[in-house]
């Protein structure tokens, strides 16, 4: 792991493998709860990191890789980067899924999309110089 100055939040670099996302969680829950967020709100940030992971990893890389993501902490503010194919988690992927359908006929994908607009009082995209960047505020 190496720190990233963006101007906004020291990003720790994690390597972009499934192996590593209990790292990543522990060290942004350990930032999270040391800027005073209660277990609750850390709980909510640390489904929304491994969402994010998890989707990076599998989806924007196509499997564990030899790329990157980065991880970090400015107050109550996670941030997350990733060099994976643009994609803006707002706007793009599957629709969520239909609550009022019984579970045999919904469809598979879309609630980790959920969970990540969601979940957070507010969630800015941006991708610029080949990253994602995504921001979610947690209170």
């Amino acid at each position: 792991m190496d720190k990233k100055e963006t101007g906004i939040a020291h990003l720790l670099r994690f390597p972009a493998r499934l192996d590593a996302v209990p790292g990543a969680m522990a060290f942004a829950a350990m930032a999270l709860t040391k800027a005073g967020l209660p277990p609750g709100v850390v709980a909510r940030a640390e489904l929304i990191l491994e969402e994010l992971l998890r989707n990076s990893i599998l989806h924007g890389y196509g499997g564990d890789s030899a790329h990157d993501v980065w991880v970090g902490v400015r107050g109550t503010v996670l941030c997350y980067e990733d060099a994976a194919p643009p994609f803006n988690p707002l706007t793009e992927g599957p629709p969520p899924p239909d609550p009022s359908l019984p579970p045999d006929q919904l469809q598979v994908g879309g609630v980790g999309l959920l969970l990540i607009r969601q979940l957070g009082a507010a969630v800015a995209y941006t991708h610029s110089a080949g990253r994602n960047r995504i921001e979610i505020a947690l209170q």
